[in-house]
């Protein structure tokens, strides 16, 4: 497997202090590289842990602060090479570095050890129920979704979406289970009863984008376009093991129809990862899929169609900040409905005059799309008022529509966008000014009765 790549350019951020969740991460802090070293016992429920981060401040600092779970305790701090003074807070790990100059690069080692908690989602979804990040089962399966933070509840990290990094993991499983991260895995590596495994992300990633589970994994490879490598992890023991790996084999059918509107599959690798939730994420490369969403199979398919659809819009580009998490959501779920109507489970018309009308009373619960309640981050509200935005926009502008949307992943490729860099794409694409119409769509409390302007 490639150790820490040796040109770490592509993973230079520009973090921002987070609108929305400014407890979490540092603006200051340029992540560009974590090397993680994970051993799960899954009998006692502890997680051993050892991070290598590689990390440049954009301001000259004296102390330096990752976000850290307080359940986990630090054993040892280095920074380069030097013991160092970690001190915690809530959640956070705080760092004496002594003087670091602007834009200075260095690399610091974490040594910590305990038993990671989710913490409390910023929502009211019934999917969220049981928290965000690291979740221990009672049989000790481990398990993470952490949107919009939550990582680090298991490795020190800057757990904000405007702060990419390049990633690499080596996972130590025991009892009989095996480990899963990100990415292209490596050879496995087994003693007795114990597991070992490599696994290597190929482009940066925000945080909140790395995934993690351990427990009793099998590992089934495929080819997608143009002989994409697929993964994809199970869990052989469950009855409904057929129904699960016969979805996640309509893979290659899935990614090769989104190309059609979002051009090449921009990643190494690709697959699945099914885990004991209610809920789906689309972590990077390696969508992590809730058991309950393969109960009917025209749920489990469009929901993988949905988190494949993010690995162009949310994992390539991702939000600066948020407030804008309606630029993943929206047009995934817009894709989503066309996807239906293509594999035959709903015609889009029917499917899109359902989030018509639903559209109002979701304006009055959650907010607008583009200025959402806080304390109800991802609810119906990003989805369905971004995908009829998206739909008025198709209907108005037929073809140029289109070609606008196959180029957009392709604006700050493997970086981060706003809703300006959106509304210029669009805009430039189409040959009209939709910051106006689309600023008001995203903002409005009522749903906006203005059709978009003539190109």
């Amino acid at each position: 497997m490639p150790d820490k790549p040796s040109d770490l350019s592509a993973a230079q951020s520009n973090p921002v202090e987070d609108s929305y969740y400014p407890h979490r991460g540092e603006p200051y802090l340029d992540t560009l590289h974590y090397d993680l070293a994970l051993d799960w016992k899954p009998s006692t429920k502890t997680l051993s842990g050892k991070a290598k981060i590689t990390f440049r401040v954009t301001e000259q600092r004296t102390h330096v602060q990752f976000d850290l779970g307080s359940p986990l305790t630090v054993n040892a701090t280095t920074l380069d090479g030097k013991p160092v003074t970690s001190s915690r807070g809530d959640s956070v790990l705080k760092i004496a570095t002594g003087m670091l100059d602007k834009g200075s690069r260095h690399e610091l080692v974490v040594d910590y050890s305990g038993t990671p908690a989710p913490v409390p989602a910023p929502s009211k979804r019934s999917d969220q129920d049981e928290g965000l990040g690291f979740t221990v089962s009672p049989d000790g399966t481990a398990w993470t979704m952490q949107e919009p933070f939550g990582a680090f509840t298991w490795y020190p990290v800057n757990d904000q979406p405007a702060d990419k990094a390049f990633y690499d993991a080596t996972l130590t499983a025991h009892e009989g289970t095996k480990g899963v991260f990100n990415g292209r895995p490596g050879p496995e590596k087994v003693t007795g009863e114990t597991s070992v495994r490599r696994f290597h992300l190929d482009q940066p990633a925000s945080s909140y984008l790395t995934t993690v589970a351990f427990g009793d994994y099998a590992l089934l490879t495929d080819k997608g376009p143009r002989d994409l490598p697929l993964f994809y992890w199970y869990r052989p023991d469950r009855s409904d093991r057929t129904r699960v790996v016969d979805g996640l084999k309509k893979s290659p059918e899935i990614l090769t129809w989104l190309e059609k509107y979002l051009g090449p599959y921009p990643f190494a690798t690709g697959g699945s990862l099914m885990v004991p939730s209610d809920s789906a994420m689309e972590t990077q490369t390696m969508n992590t899929m809730g058991d309950s969403t393969a109960n009917q199979r025209e749920y489990f398919l469009p929901t993988l169609a949905h988190e494949y659809a993010h690995q162009w819009v949310g994992d390539v580009i991702s939000p600066v900040d948020w407030r804008d998490v309606w630029l993943n959501e929206g047009l995934a779920l817009f894709l989503q409905a066309k996807y239906e109507d293509h594999a035959g489970f709903s015609p889009y018309e029917m499917t899109m005059s359902g989030y018509r009308s639903m559209e109002p009373g979701l304006r009055r619960q959650s907010g607008p799309p583009g200025k959402y309640d806080k304390d109800d981050f991802a609810a119906s509200n990003v989805y369905v008022c971004g995908a009829v935005m998206y739909d008025r926009m198709a209907t108005a502008y037929g073809d140029k529509f289109w070609a606008a949307l196959k180029t957009w992943p392709s604006v700050k490729k493997y970086g981060n966008v706003t809703r300006d860099d959106l509304i210029k794409h669009f805009s430039d694409k189409i040959g009209v000014d939709l910051k106006t119409w689309i600023t008001t769509w995203l903002e409005s409390e009522t749903t906006p009765t203005q059709e978009p302007p003539a190109a």
